[in-house]
């Protein structure tokens, strides 16, 4: 054997380590369907410049041994014979590796627009290939299929389909006469009678989209590429918002959402935020960052924003304050693992009105009537506020209304963590020459015990025991001397930013820590909803 070209043995080291390391690959492929490539440009694009397409005097062979190792073979050729074993042959492109890839991962990226797919009826071509095709159009056959052979994920399948759209009961697939498979909605929980049921194609065009979306979403067993534009245009605010919910619950896959709502943009809590603006004749591009959408949403919480939040939702949370509202949300999903699917949280816009006022039964009225009949609230599920000083007379009374209370007195009793408190001064108090330590709060947390000091007003000292320290405090006041304290005054502590700030730090870093209360308003839900 001659010396073997030098890209041909770099392209088969590349393909050898791959198969004794095989793993993830990054691999970047552009085409522009708007800029025309010459032959030689794509050739190099295709086959990622590892190998020529053909080469002029000299073939190579790569074969396998009998050790699974590359053996590379080379022959010569002049214009009027070939030696063997080769043949003189030339590649076309859309035989290469690039070109084989392309196809693939295109075939792994749908796209959902703002239009109607007409995917309810199709025939029944292969009855062993569950992989949606990248326009849907085989969505029949593959429901067809999946109700055969696994209908526990068929059923899985129709219950995510009830969550984003829940005036759908069930979603069956039949034979028709002429070998065509048709796509058949239930819109009541009677599945005895067929002529109840209603074909796909009668349906609003956010029906399709929602069931072959959902039907990657169940099926897929490789991550796909999921691209949809506008949700909201073709379904409406709170099915928009619940299908986003829903993609989250699958976060193995990517998804692309292009859209104008604010609604779908806080749903979404994206990782990435692109602005794409048309200006001087030309769209241009910016990374919003997420920091600052976080900021803003704290200004927005202290502003007291409601009716575009609350849009588009299908129940109402009733809680303390504005602290309540931002962590409740953060503690049930990443906590207690339960997707809100639909329910807004909400604080009142005052509790001493709601609770202790002298015309507390009228404003518990007001609150019920807001969010009843025509009204663009949503209905309430119930209310659940803090315990602080309120007599046990007091709560009882207060729970024949509908209110329920945190077992602990306030939302800020559940999180005195050492290590997260230590954390957010530091963070906050920039100007500190020395850093606070977690043995710093602890020794405060400490003399605060033994001095039983900020008690909920009526608690006698003889009351507080170790094992009951938690339940007899003002938490909210314990973290504002904190601050002050080892801050010199410099620091004042906020509910609404520093509550969120500890709660978003222990969900991501200590979430054990928040079980108890991650339990405790997960049994609320499940007995109000």
């Amino acid at each position: 054997m001659s010396a073997i070209d030098e890209s041909v043995r770099y392209a088969a080291k590349k393909f050898q380590d791959f198969l004794d390391n095989p793993g993830f690959v990054d691999i970047s492929i552009s085409l522009q369907s708007n800029i025309k490539i010459d032959n030689d440009s794509l050739i190099k694009l295709l086959n990622f410049e590892l190998y020529k397409q053909a080469f002029q005097k000299v073939f190579y062979k790569i074969k396998f041994d009998d050790s699974n190792k590359i053996v590379i073979e080379e022959t010569t050729y002049s214009d009027d014979e070939v030696q063997e074993p080769f043949v003189k042959y030339s590649g076309k492109i859309q035989e290469s590796i690039g070109s084989k890839l392309f196809d693939k991962f295109q075939n792994r990226i749908y796209r959902f627009q703002a239009e109607r797919l007409n995917v309810g009826i199709c025939k029944c071509e292969n009855k062993a290939d569950t992989e949606l095709k990248s326009n849907a159009s085989n969505l029949a056959e593959v429901l067809f299929i999946l109700q055969g052979k696994i209908p526990g994920m068929f059923a899985h399948f129709n219950k995510l389909v009830s969550d984003v759209l829940p005036e759908i009961k069930w979603i069956s697939v039949v034979m028709r006469d002429d070998a065509n498979i048709e796509i058949m909605v239930w819109n009541t929980d009677n599945l005895h009678r067929n002529d109840l049921s209603l074909s796909l194609s009668l349906c609003g065009s956010g029906v399709s989209q929602v069931l072959a979306i959902l039907y990657i979403l169940v099926s897929s067993e490789e991550h796909r590429t999921i691209i949809i534009d506008e949700p909201q245009s073709f379904l409406h605010p709170g099915a928009a918002k619940k299908l986003i919910e829903t993609l989250k619950q699958f976060p193995q896959h990517q998804y692309f959402i292009a859209t104008h709502s604010p609604e779908i943009i806080a749903s979404a809590n994206p990782s990435t935020i692109i602005k794409l603006q048309y200006q001087d004749c030309q769209t241009t591009a910016s990374v919003i960052n997420t920091k600052e959408i976080e900021s803003q949403n704290e200004v927005l919480a202290e502003l007291g924003v409601r009716l575009s939040d609350v849009f588009g939702a299908d129940n109402i949370l009733w809680v303390e304050g504005q602290t309540e509202e931002k962590c409740f949300p953060l503690v049930l999903e990443k906590v207690a693992k339960i997707p809100l699917m639909g329910i807004k949280i909400l604080c009142v816009n005052s509790t001493d009105a709601l609770l202790d006022g002298k015309r507390s039964d009228l404003v518990f009225d007001i609150y019920k009537k807001l969010t009843t009949g025509a009204s663009l609230f949503p209905p309430v599920i119930g209310f659940i506020f803090d315990r602080e000083s309120k007599t046990e007379t007091k709560i009882q009374e207060l729970k024949k209304r509908g209110v329920t209370f945190l077992r602990l007195p306030m939302y800020e009793n559940y999180l005195l963590d050492t290590e997260a408190i230590s954390l957010i001064i530091n963070e906050e108090a920039i100007w500190l020459e020395i850093p606070i330590s977690i043995t710093q709060v602890q020794e405060y947390i400490d003399k605060i015990k033994h001095e039983k000091s900020y008690l909920l007003q009526g608690v006698k000292r003889e009351e507080v025991l170790d094992n009951n320290w938690l339940s007899k405090v003002h938490g909210a006041n314990i973290l504002e001397s904190m601050f002050q304290e080892f801050c010199d005054n410099k620091l004042e502590f906020r509910k609404t930013k520093h509550s969120y700030k500890l709660t978003e730090w222990l969900v991501e870093n200590k979430p054990d820590f928040l079980s108890e209360l991650a339990e405790e308003l997960g049994y609320y839900l499940k007995k109000c909803h």
